[in-house]
C-alpha cells in the first residue's frame, strides 16, 4: 500500500507543518541524529571494529528511531489496532549503511488510520530512508503468504517493533500453521528459487564482479539455509544446528566465518559506494582492498589477495549450503521413503541415486578410496551426487592425502583412470575441487584456487577457468558442438590419448600468481606430474610442450600475417607434426572460450582455422618442401592475367594497375578476386573519387568470416586516419589493415572489419551497397576529417584503465619500423591513433588489431614521412612518449 502525505504534524500543541514541503525542526533533529550515528559507525568500521557489533547497533538505533516516530504519529487508540514489524534484512538484524528499511504494518482496518499511517511513512521518507513497506490485514497476510514464497519468507523472519501485541500474537498464530507452508513444500520452493538464481550466474561462484548477496556462495545462500532450518526445526542458531546434526563443527565455523566476512565486505561496500550496492565492482574491489589493509606484494597485488580471501570464503559457504540442502532433501523430502540401495563394492553403494560410503572407516582403511569414489561416478551416468554424510567423511580424511598418498601407484592409476573416464569428468573434478581433494592431491592446483586475475580479459578465477577449459574439451566430443567448433571436434576425434589433452588443460595456467612466466612454471610442474603418473617420455614431452606453448597459436593468429608462407613455415617447424597441431588447436580453442566468451568472435575463429589449415598443409607437404612465396605470387598473377585478358583488359593496363598493390595483394586473394578487383581499379580514376570494394570472407561455419573493405584512392594527408574514422562512424571495428602506397602516389588500403556485435558486416547485398556508398561519400570529402563517433565509455573500462605502453623496434634489414601499442580499449580508439599518427608524420603500412578484454595490443608497421624506418634514438623516444601521453590524456578525459 503506497501512501502520500495529506496530514499535518502538530509540534508541542502548536505549529503546523506539512512535511512534503520541506523538513521541519523535528525532521532536522532526527536527521542530525541519524547522520551522526552513521558517521560514528563508519569511523569505527574503518578502524576495524567488529562488524557484528556495528550491525547490531545500527539495528537497535533504527528500532528506537522507528518506535519514537511511530509513537509520535500513531495515537494511543490506533496503537491498539496497529502493529509495526521489521521484515526482510531489517527483520534479521542485518541493517547495513544503505540497506532498505523493510516494514510491515499490520492493521485491523487500514482505512481507519490511513492518515496517521501516511504521516508516519512520510516522516521516514523525509529522512531520505529507503523504505519498503506494506500495510496489510491478517487475512491479507495469510493470502499473500500462501500465494508468494518470497512474501511468506519475509513474514517468517518478521521482528515485532511496536504496537498491538495482541495483533502480533494473532499473526504468529496465522503464520505458524503447518498448512500454510509445510516444511517439505517450503524446502522445494526455496531449493527451486536457489537453483534458478544460481543458473542466472552460470552456477559459478567465481565471477569477475561477484554479487555479495545473490551470487552462488553469497549471503542469499546462507539465508536460504537459515530459512529452511527455521521452518523445519524452529531455530536458526548455528550451535543448535550442530546439535541436531544439520551442521558439523567445521561447517559451523565456515558458516560463521564466511557470514562475518561477507558482512564485513558488504558494510564497507555500502560506505564506499555511498548507496545500497551488492556488486563488488572493480573500483570497489581496489578501494576495499586498500582501505582494509591488503597491500601489494612482489608476486600479487593487494586486490588479488583480497579477492582470493573472498573466493575462499565463498567456496566454503557454497559447500555448507550444498551439504545442508542435501541433508534437508534426505531428511525432509525422502525421510519416509524406502531407500533403493545398489552395492558397488565393499566400500561404496548407491542410495537413491547418491553415492555413499558403506561404513565410517572406508577412507581410513583404504585411503585410495578418496579418489576411487570419483572414478566410479565418472564411469556411470545414473549417479546424481554424493550423500552429505559421505562428503563430510571425505573432508574429514583429507589429511590422508600426503606425499606417500600422491606417490602410491594405485592412487596415480586411479587419477589417470578418472581422466580417461567416459562420463561427467568435469563434474567429478569440480566435486574434487569443492571437497578439497583436488587441491590436496595436486598442491600446485591448490595454490590457484580463488586466484583472481584483476582484468576484463579473464572473467573467472584461475581454478574455475581451468575447469571450464576441460569442460570445453569434453564438449568437442559432442555432435552439438560440430557446427560451432568443427575443427576442434575433428582434432579431438583424431587425438590418440585424450587424457593428455586434459592434463595439459589442468596445468596450462597453474603457474599463475607466483611471478615469472606461468607457461614455463606450468611446464616444470606438469613434467613432475607426468613422471609421478607413469607417462612415457614421449607423452611427457608432448604435454610439457602444450603447456609451454599454449598461448603461441593464438598469438600468431592475431599478430602475424597468415598469408605469408614464411610465418606458416616457422610455426609448422615449431609444431613438427599434425598430431601435435591437433592437440594444440583443441587446447587453444578451449582456453579462449573459457577465458571470456566475448573473445571468441568470428574473426578470431577464422584466423585460428586458417592458421590450422595452412600449417596442416605445410606439415603434410613436408617441412623440407616449403611454399615459395614468389612462386605463389607468380602463379596468382598468371591465372589472374588469363582471366583479365578474357575481360578485354590489356597486359599494359594490367601492369599499370599492379604497380599499386604490394605482394600481399596476391597472397591474400584468389586469382579470381585479383582479376575482379584489378578490372574495377583499371576502370576507375582514383584521383576523382575513391573506389570502395567490399568482399565478405566466408568461414567454414555460417556465422564466421569477416568483411574485407579495400579502398583505391590517390594518397593524401590523414588518409589512414580518415578511413578508420569513417569506418568507426559506420559502426565498424577494424581487426586488420594492410596499407600500400605506390611510388606514383596511389593507394590500395585493405581493412578487415566486423560490426559492433563482432559479426560479419554486410551479409546482404543491400547492406554492402549501403556501406560502400556511405564510405565513398565520407572519403570523397577530401578537405574534411570525419568526426570520430562519440560513444559512451563502458563502466568496466573506466574502472580498469590500462596505462598506455608504446615500443618502437627496428629489425635488421627491415625497411620499416614496428610499433607495439598496449592501451585501454575505448570506442574510436583506432581512429584517434590514426589521427595522432598523421599529426606526427607517421605512415602506416600495416596494422594488426587485437582486443583482449579491457585492453588492446596492436602492432603497426610504420615509416616516417620520407619513407624510412624511425631510426634515431631521439626520434623513437619522442614518438613513444608523445603517443603514450596523448592517449592516456584522452582516456582520462573520457573517464
Amino acid at each position: 500500500m503506497s501512501v502520500g502525505l495529506t496530514g499535518e504534524d502538530t509540534e508541542n500543541a502548536g505549529t503546523l507543518r506539512r512535511y512534503g514541503a520541506g523538513p521541519g525542526r523535528y525532521i532536522e533533529a532526527l536527521s542530525e541524529r541519524l547522520h551522526s550515528h552513521d558517521n560514528n559507525l563508519a569511523d569505527r568500521y574503518w578502524s576495524r571494529h567488529n562488524v557484528e557489533d556495528l550491525l547490531a547497533e545500527r539495528t537497535r538505533f533504527f528500532d528506537d528511531l522507528l518506535t519514537e516516530i511511530w509513537q509520535k504519529f500513531i495515537p494511543e487508540q490506533a496503537q491498539r489496532q496497529l502493529c509495526l514489524f521489521a521484515v526482510g534484512g531489517y527483520g534479521r538484524g542485518e541493517q547495513f549503511p544503505h540497506s532498505d528499511v523493510d516494514l510491515l504494518i499490520l492493521a485491523k482496518k487500514p482505512s481507519a488510520w490511513s492518515t496517521e499511517i501516511r504521516a508516519f511513512l512520510q516522516c521516514l521518507y523525509d529522512l531520505n530512508l529507503e523504505i519498503g513497506h506494506s500495510v496489510r490485514r491478517l487475512s491479507d497476510c495469510k493470502k499473500e503468504a500462501h500465494q508468494d514464497i518470497t512474501v511468506a519468507t519475509a513474514m517468517y523472519e518478521r521482528r515485532y517493533l511496536v504496537g498491538s501485541e495482541n495483533l502480533s500474537g494473532k499473526l504468529d498464530k496465522v503464520l505458524s500453521a503447518n498448512r500454510l507452508w509445510p516444511a517439505a513444500k517450503f524446502f522445494r520452493a526455496k531449493r527451486d528459487e536457489q537453483e534458478a538464481r544460481h543458473r542466472h550466474f552460470d552456477n559459478v561462484e567465481y565471477g569477475l564482479e561477484p554479487n555479495l548477496k545473490a551470487s552462488p556462495g553469497g549471503l542469499r545462500d546462507l539465508q536460504t539455509v537459515i530459512w529452511v532450518l527455521q521452518r523445519q526445526f524452529g531455530t536458526s542458531e548455528p550451535r543448535d544446528l550442530e546439535k541436531i546434526g544439520a551442521l558439523t563443527t567445521q561447517e559451523r565455523t565456515w558458516f560463521l566465518d564466511g557470514q562475518r566476512f561477507l558482512w564485513w565486505v558488504r558494510f564497507g561496500l555500502h560506505l564506499l559506494a555511498g548507496r545500497k550496492e551488492d556488486r563488488l565492482q572493480f573500483e570497489y574491489q581496489r578501494g576495499l582492498a586498500e582501505r582494509l589493509g591488503f597491500a601489494d606484494t612482489g608476486a600479487k597485488r593487494g586486490v588479488e589477495r583480497f579477492m582470493k580471501m573472498y573466493y575462499q570464503h565463498v567456496l566454503e559457504l557454497r559447500e555448507v549450503n550444498d551439504v545442508v540442502m542435501q541433508y534437508f532433501e534426505e531428511s525432509i523430502l525422502r525421510g519416509r521413503e524406502k531407500p533403493t540401495i545398489e552395492p558397488i563394492n565393499e566400500r561404496f553403494r548407491i542410495r537413491n541415486n547418491y553415492m555413499e560410503a558403506c561404513h565410517d572407516k572406508v577412507f581410513s582403511d583404504t585411503p585410495s578410496s578418496l579418489l576411487e569414489i570419483f572414478v566410479i561416478m565418472a564411469n556411470r551416468r545414473d549417479i546424481a551426487g554424493v550423500r552429505a554424510e559421505t562428503i563430510r567423511m571425505i573432508r574429514g580424511h583429507l589429511h590422508l592425502i600426503d606425499d606417500d598418498f600422491r606417490r602410491n601407484p594405485e592412487v596415480t592409476s586411479l587419477f589417470m583412470d578418472l581422466l580417461k573416464a567416459p562420463y561427467t569428468l568435469v563434474s567429478q573434478l569440480t566435486r574434487m575441487r569443492r571437497y578439497g581433494v583436488l587441491g590436496r592431491y595436486l598442491p600446485e592446483y591448490g595454490e590457484i584456487i580463488g586466484q583472481m586475475q584483476h582484468d576484463l580479459f579473464h572473467i573467472y578465477t584461475v581454478d574455475a577457468h581451468t575447469m571450464m577449459v576441460i569442460r570445453n574439451m569434453r564438449r568437442f566430443h559432442y555432435r552439438s558442438s560440430e557446427e560451432l567448433f568443427p575443427v576442434a571436434c575433428h582434432c579431438v576425434r583424431n587425438i590418440p590419448k585424450i587424457e593428455l589433452l586434459y592434463v595439459a588443460g589442468l596445468y596450462h595456467d597453474i603457474g599463475k600468481g607466483r611471478g615469472g612466466d606461468h607457461s614455463e612454471l606450468g611446464a616444470t610442474d606438469v613434467i613432475k606430474f607426468c613422471s609421478q603418473h607413469g607417462l612415457t617420455d614421449d607423452d611427457t614431452e608432448l604435454v610439457a610442450w602444450l603447456v609451454r606453448q599454449h598461448l603461441t597459436m593464438s598469438s600468431i593468429a592475431q599478430r602475424k600475417d597468415l598469408y605469408d608462407p614464411d610465418v606458416i613455415l616457422e610455426f609448422a617447424t615449431e609444431v613438427k607434426s599434425v598430431r601435435r597441431l591437433d592437440y594444440l588447436y583443441a587446447l587453444t580453442v578451449a582456453d579462449i572460450n573459457a577465458t571470456n566468451p566475448t573473445l571468441w568472435n568470428n574473426w578470431r575463429a577464422t584466423l585460428l582455422r586458417q592458421l590450422y589449415g595452412e600449417t596442416r598443409k605445410a606439415l603434410r607437404r613436408g617441412l623440407e618442401s616449403p611454399l615459395d612465396k614468389q612462386a605463389t605470387i607468380r602463379a596468382c598473377k598468371e591465372s589472374a592475367t588469363e582471366k583479365l585478358l578474357g575481360y578485354g583488359v590489356t597486359e599494359e593496363q594490367i601492369r599499370d594497375v599492379w604497380q599499386v598493390p604490394g605482394n600481399e595483394f596476391f597472397l591474400r586473394h584468389t586469382p579470381r578476386q585479383v582479376a575482379e578487383m584489378t578490372r574495377l581499379m583499371q576502370q576507375h580514376d582514383p584521383h576523382a573519387t575513391p573506389l570502395v570494394m567490399l568482399h565478405v570472407q566466408k568461414g567454414q561455419v555460417s556465422d564466421e568470416g569477416a568483411t574485407e573493405i579495400s579502398v583505391y584512392v590517390a594518397d593524401r594527408q590523414y588518409l589512414f586516419a580518415s578511413t578508420v574514422a569513417a569506418l568507426n562512424q559506420l559502426g565498424l571495428s577494424v581487426y586488420d589493415a594492410n596499407i600500400h602506397t605506390s611510388p606514383s602516389g596511389l593507394c590500395l588500403n585493405t581493412f578487415i572489419v566486423l560490426d559492433e556485435q563482432g559479426n560479419v558486416a554486410g551479409k546482404r547485398q543491400s547492406e554492402r551497397d549501403h556501406l560502400q556508398d556511405e564510405l565513398t561519400k565520407i572519403l570523397s570529402q577530401s578537405n574534411e576529417f570525419p568526426n570520430i563517433a562519440k560513444r559512451r565509455l563502458p563502466r568496466q573500462l573506466k574502472q580498469l584503465p590500462t596505462a598506455t605502453r608504446v615500443k618502437i623496434t627496428n629489425h635488421a634489414g627491415a625497411t620499416a619500423s614496428e610499433l607495439n601499442l598496449i592501451a585501454s580499449d575505448r570506442p574510436g580508439l583506432l581512429a584517434s591513433i590514426g589521427l595522432l599518427f598523421a599529426e606526427l608524420g607517421i605512415s602506416v603500412l600495416n596494422a594488426r588489431i587485437t582486443t583482449l578484454g579491457e585492453r588492446v595490443e596492436d602492432v603497426f608497421t610504420i615509416q616516417n614521412e620520407a619513407g624510412f624506418p624511425i631510426a634515431s634514438d631521439e626520434e623513437i623516444y619522442l614518438l613513444e612518449n608523445t603517443i603514450r601521453q596523448r592517449l592516456d590524456r584522452q582516456l582520462a578525459v573520457a573517464r
